[in-house]
């Protein structure tokens, strides 16, 4: 069965046929799942079994996984075949992925039993690369699939009026704390060079969205960049790496274009990541800034909040994308059906 066939829209199908012919799909409603921050724990491993059936019945187009393949105290490298089996485990569902911390910047905190030193970074993203991104993901030219040259795992692709980009933006302050296990300045150089492509990236989708006048554009990536300390807020990290002495904020020059594209933009544009335990969404990231933005935090990862309260969801998300609805993003539980919090944004960040 091809991928078009397979394409689970919730109204007639007309658009897709005209995109199929190289004209731009009708916007309509449609169904996905996103996947993140999980399996972690051997609890995990029955709700991801009994995901993986339901997302088989269901068969959307594809599934979103926002990262975090394993845990960040699970030893980098063998988690990537139970990762490779549980692809192969929802085929033919294509899995769009884009990494987390866990899956390569964190893990830095291992020690290679090869050399007896940290893990490299950047040698575990070459390794992810070769592996989960040397060849295209969607096949279908109806999807316009492409990749970003030189950092394949930024991708971009088009459906039911909507077009979709995935960043390589990560946890641990995208990737700018806690560098062990390469030369710090090629460690820094190769985190700018990254930064550099998600923002041209970022840039380029924006016009590409509007050039085929899509009516929303759907962001993925595993960071939650709201996640921050006061103190490195709006502080760009750029060509520097952040320690206690040197502060600084590894999303600041991204948060800033998703912002300004998306005021630009003037339609939805729904972002979707992982990384922290809360499962909520909200309406903009900070107060003040653009309302057209709605934010996810997907499903996944479990944990207890500073007041040692239970927060997170152990499940995977059903999400709903209509950019004609008055709220564009609807999510629930795929399992539980437990729908997210919806929690106002907490601060704004002050002026660099």
């Amino acid at each position: 069965m091809s991928e078009k066939a397979r394409i689970r829209l919730l109204s007639a199908p007309p658009g897709l046929i005209a995109c199929a012919f190289g004209q731009p799909a009708a916007a309509a409603p449609l169904d996905l799942v996103v996947i993140g921050d999980t399996p972690y724990t051997a609890e995990d491993e029955p709700m991801m079994a009994a995901a993986t059936e339901a997302i088989k019945r269901m068969n959307p187009p594809f599934v979103l996984h926002v990262g975090d393949m394993q845990s960040s105290k699970a030893v980098c490298g063998p988690p990537d075949d139970r990762f490779a089996a549980q692809i192969a485990a929802l085929a033919p569902i294509p899995v769009i992925y884009t990494p987390g911390d866990n899956d390569w910047t964190d893990c830095v905190t291992k020690i290679d039993p090869a050399t007896g030193k940290h893990v490299s970074e950047l040698g575990r993203l070459t390794t992810l690369r070769q592996r989960f991104f040397a060849a295209p993901v969607l096949t279908d030219p109806a999807f316009h699939y492409i990749q970003q040259v030189g950092t394949p795992e930024n991708a971009r692709f088009d459906l039911a009026g909507m077009t979709f980009v995935t960043l390589n933006v990560v946890g641990t302050n995208n990737g700018r704390d806690l560098v062990l296990g390469d030369d710090l300045a090629l460690a820094t150089s190769a985190a700018t060079e990254r930064d550099t492509a998600d923002i041209l990236w970022l840039k380029q989708t924006f016009a590409s969205a509007r050039r085929s006048k899509s009516e929303a554009l759907v962001v993925v990536m595993q960071a939650d960049f709201t996640h921050l300390p006061r103190t490195s807020v709006s502080i760009p990290c750029r060509d520097a790496i952040a320690d206690e002495s040197r502060p600084c904020d590894g999303y600041a020059d991204l948060r800033k274009a998703l912002i300004k594209g998306a005021k630009a933009f003037g339609r939805p544009v729904l972002l979707i990541h992982g990384d922290t335990a809360p499962f909520i969404m909200t309406r903009g990231i900070f107060t003040g800034d653009a309302p057209n933005i709605w934010r996810l935090n997907g499903a996944g990862d479990v944990g207890v909040n500073k007041q040692g309260q239970p927060q997170g969801l152990r499940d995977v998300t059903h999400v709903t994308l209509d950019p004609k609805a008055a709220i564009p993003i609807k999510a629930e539980g795929l399992l539980t059906h437990q729908i997210p919090e919806w929690l106002p944004p907490e601060w704004s960040p002050p002026e660099p």
